[in-house]
């Protein structure tokens, strides 16, 4: 009766996430159903004009060749390798500070950080941009990973804040009274315990700089120093007949984020799975 049951309750949890992952995947395949298109006819008026004749990977040549999409595909690779660890360490370290707080201080944190995160972004931007370039930074690919060292949005810090918020304090406690300092508390006690926020901040800040549009616009001018997000918009421009090429040109740009996604799963859902007990004898 109860594998029945459990049996039925695997089934009830299965069908939500097939219907979701078939919603988030319909577009993906779309996409890359387009990008096999032959480049020169007219867009297609329905699902069945997307069927492809092939395989007609010369889309993606072209794509290549018409723009340096493969170096700012580099470019925006070398960004996230430097904004997403940056952007874990300085939430995840902000996050942990807004805990071991005192009272008055922490609600003074907590109302700074919810401030920052209403403030319009686009209040920052001239000051950024003037600040990169007076310090010789302007042009240079990483300068608009500048925003990691902010921990890329206040919501962040939130997210990790509410995170060793849920550590018994009984926990913390034990380990300064094993000698720890602060720094190795968060180190070796708080940050080891949540696991599914650091790679959701994670997944989060690679989107928000994977697809950042604003920053690169206004920092970078040279073509080889601009990013991917940046060389899909150049690549929006095209007649509508080559609309196949600009569909190869997003597949590229859509696998890194899609990749990065599968193999955080694990450490991304691990709280949300039960943990079971498995004897063997």
């Amino acid at each position: 009766m109860k594998s029945g049951s459990s049996r039925e309750g695997r089934v009830l949890r299965t069908i939500p996430a097939v219907v979701l992952a078939t919603v988030f995947a319909a577009p993906l395949v779309l996409l890359v159903l387009g990008s096999f298109a032959r480049a020169g006819k007219p867009p297609p008026d329905g699902l069945l004009d997307l069927r492809p004749d092939g395989l007609n990977l010369a889309n993606y040549e072209l794509a290549l060749d018409l723009f340096p999409l493969g170096r700012q595909i580099l470019n925006s690779l070398l960004v996230i390798a430097v904004a997403v660890p940056v952007t874990v360490a300085v939430a995840s370290g902000a996050g942990f500070a807004l805990i071991v707080a005192g009272g008055r201080l922490r609600v003074w944190l907590v109302g700074i950080t919810l401030a920052l995160a209403l403030l319009p972004p686009m209040l920052l931007w001239a000051p950024r941009v003037v600040m990169l370039r007076v310090v010789g930074l302007g042009g240079e690919t990483l300068a608009v990973a500048i925003t990691a060292f902010a921990a890329t949005s206040p919501l962040f810090v939130l997210l990790f804040a509410l995170a060793f918020r849920r550590i018994p304090p009984a926990t913390l406690e034990a380990a300064r009274c094993e000698g720890l300092s602060s720094g190795q508390v968060f180190w070796r006690a708080a940050l080891p315990q949540v696991p599914g926020t650091t790679f959701a901040v994670a997944l989060l800040a690679l989107v928000a700089h994977w697809g950042n549009t604003l920053e690169p616009t206004l920092m970078l001018t040279r073509p080889e120093t601009q990013t991917a997000a940046i060389g899909i918009r150049a690549l929006s421009t095209l007649e509508p007949t080559l609309y196949p090429i600009f569909l190869a040109a997003s597949v590229m740009v859509t696998l890194p984020p899609i990749l990065a996604f599968l193999l955080a799963q694990r450490g991304l859902f691990a709280p949300l799975i039960p943990s079971r007990q498995v004897t063997s004898r």
